[in-house]
């Protein structure tokens, strides 16, 4: 279960399930992910993002293994083995008041760090194939692999958005090339095929020069602004980045981009 698309109404109902009437449009009763994954595992991605509320009730579920459905005062026994998974410091949010210290306790018995894919380039090739092959399956295409000039070019990025990054990279460069083709660098995205600038010393001696420059400064000063603005909508939600995103009429994943991009 993806608990970043869930919102604070919608998760109760979708991880504990709700009766018949527990709501308008419950016309039926249903099961949540705890009942479903009884005797089994259940996967919650994306964790940090779970409302406070209820990662309350998530505590008593795990400690308790009882449940109740939204709507029903019936306590069912549940025996479920939980994963999480997040892309935050889920000790920082513990830290800032977004995160319950008791949760996050219960939850980190064993712990799993997946290093991002910049610190880890030799599995890159490996990423490379297995996205190709299911681009090819998804998009009914039979590219047969990347040619030499696209490999280094695919190298010599950072990844700052990582696997998710590399995959939409590959499926839009799969979309491009003819079947039974390898990949080239001229349909990989401008971002790749740009070159980074010189390291040099600017002195102001043309007027084309002194216009790049104020242009660099003019960018920088709207990011500046544009960071400042986002920080302070976040603070005054709590940093609830759901209500962040409504009050700064962006959606979430738009200020999930920001946030990374701003580091």
């Amino acid at each position: 279960m993806d608990c970043g698309c869930l919102s604070k109404e919608l998760a109760a109902s979708e991880l504990f399930g709700h009766e018949k009437g527990a709501f308008t449009g419950a016309n039926t009763a249903r099961k949540g992910a705890f009942e479903q994954a009884h005797n089994g595992t259940l996967f919650l991605d994306e964790i940090g993002n779970l409302d406070y509320e209820i990662q309350t009730y998530l505590l008593r579920a795990i400690q308790e293994r009882k449940i109740k459905k939204v709507g029903g005062d019936k306590e069912i026994p549940v025996n479920v083995r939980i994963v999480v998974a997040s892309n935050e410091n889920l000790m920082e949010k513990v830290t800032r008041g977004e995160f319950r210290e008791d949760l996050y306790h219960r939850l980190n018995e064993f712990e799993i760090s997946i290093p991002p894919l910049r610190e880890r380039p030799e599995d890159l090739n490996l990423f490379i194939d297995y996205f190709i092959g299911q681009s090819n399956s998804e998009l009914n295409k039979n590219v047969v692999g990347v040619d030499e000039d696209a490999r280094k070019t695919l190298h010599a990025y950072d990844w700052p958005g990582n696997i998710r990054e590399l995959k939409n990279i590959i499926r839009r460069a799969c979309l491009l090339t003819p079947t039974n083709s390898r990949i080239a660098r001229n349909f990989l995205p401008d971002d790749f095929l740009a070159p980074a600038p010189a390291p040099n010393v600017w002195k102001p001696n043309h007027e084309s020069d002194f216009k790049v420059k104020t242009t660099h400064y003019l960018k920088k000063m709207i990011e500046k602004a544009e960071l400042e603005q986002i920080m302070t909508v976040l603070k005054q939600v709590n940093y609830n980045k759901t209500k962040a995103a409504s009050l700064l009429n962006i959606d979430r994943k738009t200020l999930y981009n920001k946030l990374r991009r701003f580091q």
